[in-house]
């Protein structure tokens, strides 16, 4: 019988002695003493609630604290805009002393005028009897000046010379006499009297002004000086608000501590009671375990040995275990990678073998892309009992009438030598051909004139025949057989010219070969036609293909070029360049007239040039090439073969409703 470490506890474990006898460590061990949970848990509420209502009065403090700022804010906002009006008063009274300085600056002008109408008094000529009212002038004269230097000008610079100025003017140049003198100077004295009445008005008005504002100012500077004992409040406050949130921060954080500390306290609670009733169970089974420890020890005691040699044996085995779960895993590791990599060399395997089905089939297979129809039991040719067509009759060819008659003996009758009268004739025809070489001799006459008059030429005659190139011995007859039997009928120049030879007209090879370039200049008004009548067509047929230019290796690059197709409905261009890119696609459709549906492969190039053409250019995929598609995918993919022959089927009624489309299509 054996027993776990699990069946005495977690606190419980056996431990070899030196009489062999397998205790309990319990016995050993001394008991752990057990914390006061609880009185531990009162410390922490306690010293909870205190931070708490540190930090709610702290709150309200700080709340405090912003509704103080919130008034000094207030305040302070309210005694700027009343310092600023007060600044702007202070400058306009600055700028009305100024003006007031500036005048009493100039006040030397009215003494100046006071001077000169004394001086005129002095000059006039007054009776005895009016001396009495020009003492009376003088003493008001006087008077006048001594106002005028106690009081402060009121006019401006600009003002007092004015008035000044109209002072003089209306002096009378020659005063007809004393009274008219005396009765002048009274008006003067009056409107003198009338100015400085209101001069010292003015001048009150303005010494009581400038009273206010210099009150107004003192005001001000004690305002600003609040103002600056509330910024100063206001800065102390800032510091304390800054210092009462950092306090609120950290009491948040204590508070933060607080209740997860209580979460905790409230986990430990609970596990401590789990753990008592666990300590009660445990001691209940300690109780069970001792009384069968003791019977177990008898037991033990005899076959300590045996289980020492077990357990070096299971050591032993675990080693191995070990050993044998890391080759495991080694070769799991390397399975799951030769897994990936059968996968990946079976999808390459796939493609490769659906490659090698399509160049197969491309190789050895049908050229053709026609399905296999099933042979017809019909047989091939005229069948028997059907009316044939007759012989194909051919009226636009030129008629040449041969008259063939026997010979004139035999017309003649052989007894009595009469000749054979005229009855009837027998008409057959044959088709033949006759090119013959021949030199056309142009002869011009020349018409002399046979009057005296010299408005009109002296001599006339017709103008030369046109030639296709400037002094060529060959009319257009020539260049035109040359021409159809080097590209129409694809024969080399060497055969052309021992064709030619053979017609009479022998040209050497070399001048054929040199006459080929002169064309050019010629079949380039014909090229801008064609490609401006196929710039008007809304549906045009596009594709490319490899061409051999042998010129393009002799300029160090290589000969392969493309061949360019534009087919429209009545026009076919052809287009030779050493680039496939989308340049070339624009050359040949970019400059369609209209909406130009183009049906063509899917190259990028295409892609490319109606994308840079933004909707001039609609592409239309090619059926063939789509079908192309399924019949290499048929080949290539035995699992998609029903799939794409399916759709190989769908491709062909749609050719079919084609045919049966054109059948009865017409173009008007």
């Amino acid at each position: 019988m054996t027993s776990r470490d699990e069946d005495f506890g977690a606190d419980l474990a056996l431990t070899e002695g030196n009489d062999a006898i397998w205790l309990s460590s319990t016995s050993s061990a001394p008991a752990r003493e057990a914390r006061d949970w609880r009185s531990l848990y009162a410390q922490e509420h306690a010293c909870a609630e205190r931070e708490r209502s540190r930090a709610d009065a702290a709150e309200a403090r700080c709340e405090e604290l912003r509704q103080a700022e919130l008034s000094a804010r207030t305040d302070a906002g309210s005694w700027k805009s009343r310092f600023r009006k007060c600044r702007s008063k202070l400058t306009e009274a600055e700028q009305e002393t100024k003006e007031l300085r500036r005048a009493w600056r100039e006040m030397p002008s009215l003494h100046v005028e006071l001077v000169r109408l004394e001086g005129l008094l002095c000059e006039a000529d007054v009776a005895s009897s009016e001396s009495s009212t020009i003492e009376a002038l003088r003493n008001t004269v006087l008077r006048l000046r001594m106002a005028v230097s106690t009081s402060e000008p009121r006019e401006s610079k600009s003002r007092s010379r004015s008035g000044a100025t109209r002072q003089v003017g209306t002096l009378p140049e020659s005063p007809k006499g004393p009274k008219d003198t005396i009765r002048w100077l009274r008006t003067e004295v009056g409107r003198l009297r009338n100015e400085n009445t209101k001069l010292q008005a003015a001048s009150e008005a303005r010494e009581h002004r400038i009273g206010f504002l210099e009150y107004e100012a003192r005001q001000t500077r004690k305002d600003l000086e609040r103002e600056e004992a509330h910024k100063d409040t206001i800065r102390m406050l800032s510091r304390e608000n800054v210092e009462l949130r950092s306090e609120r921060r950290r009491l948040q954080d204590q508070q933060d501590t607080v209740l997860r500390l209580s979460s905790d306290l409230y986990r430990v609670n609970i596990a401590l009671e789990v753990s008592e009733v666990r300590k009660e169970a445990l001691e209940a089974q300690a109780a069970k375990h001792r009384a069968a420890r003791e019977t177990l020890t008898r037991a033990l005691s005899n076959r300590t040995t045996e289980l020492r040699v077990a357990l070096r044996r299971s050591r032993r085995q675990k080693n191995t275990n070990k050993a044998l779960l890391k080759g495991l895993r080694r070769l799991r590791k390397n399975a799951k990678a030769s897994q990936s990599r059968i996968e990946k060399l079976e999808m390459q395997y796939a493609r490769l073998r659906a490659s090698a089905a399509v160049l197969q089939k491309a190789l050895f297979g049908s050229r053709s892309e026609q399905q296999q129809r099933p042979r017809s039991e019909r047989k091939r040719g005229q069948q028997p009992g059907a009316p044939g067509h007759g012989r194909t009759q051919r009226p636009a060819l030129e008629e040449k009438k041969e008259e063939h008659n026997p010979p004139k003996n035999a017309r003649e009758c052989s007894g009595c030598g009469k000749p054979y009268v005229m009855n009837g004739e027998r008409s057959s025809t044959i088709i033949e051909i006759a090119v013959k070489a021949h030199t056309r001799r142009i002869v011009r006459p020349r018409w002399r004139r046979g009057c005296g008059c010299a408005s009109s030429p002296l001599e006339v005659s017709a103008p030369p025949v046109p030639r296709l190139f400037s002094r060529t011995p060959y009319g257009t007859s020539v260049w035109a057989c040359l021409l159809f039997e080097r590209y129409a009928c694809l024969r080399p120049l060497h055969r052309v010219s021992a064709w030619m030879s053979d017609q009479g007209l022998p040209i050497s090879v070399g001048t054929l070969a040199d006459s080929v370039p002169r064309f050019l200049p010629l079949f380039e008004p014909l090229d801008q036609a064609i490609r401006a009548h196929q710039n008007a067509a809304a549906v045009r047929h596009g594709d490319e293909t490899g061409w051999r230019v042998q010129s393009l290796s002799e300029a160090d690059r290589t000969s392969r070029a493309w061949l360019w197709t534009s087919v429209s409905n009545d026009a076919v261009y052809f287009h030779i360049d050493p680039s496939r890119s989308a340049r070339v696609a624009h050359r040949l459709f970019g400059a369609a007239s209209c909406t130009l549906f183009l049906v063509c492969d899917r190259l990028s190039i295409y892609k490319t040039m109606a994308r840079e053409l933004d909707g001039a250019v609609i592409l239309c995929w090619c059926w063939a090439h789509q079908r192309r598609d399924f019949i290499h995918g048929a080949a290539g993919q035995s699992r998609l073969t029903r799939w794409c022959r399916k759709w190989i089927e769908r491709i062909a009624s749609i050719y079919k409703l084609n045919e049966a489309r054109l059948e009865h299509y017409d173009p008007a």
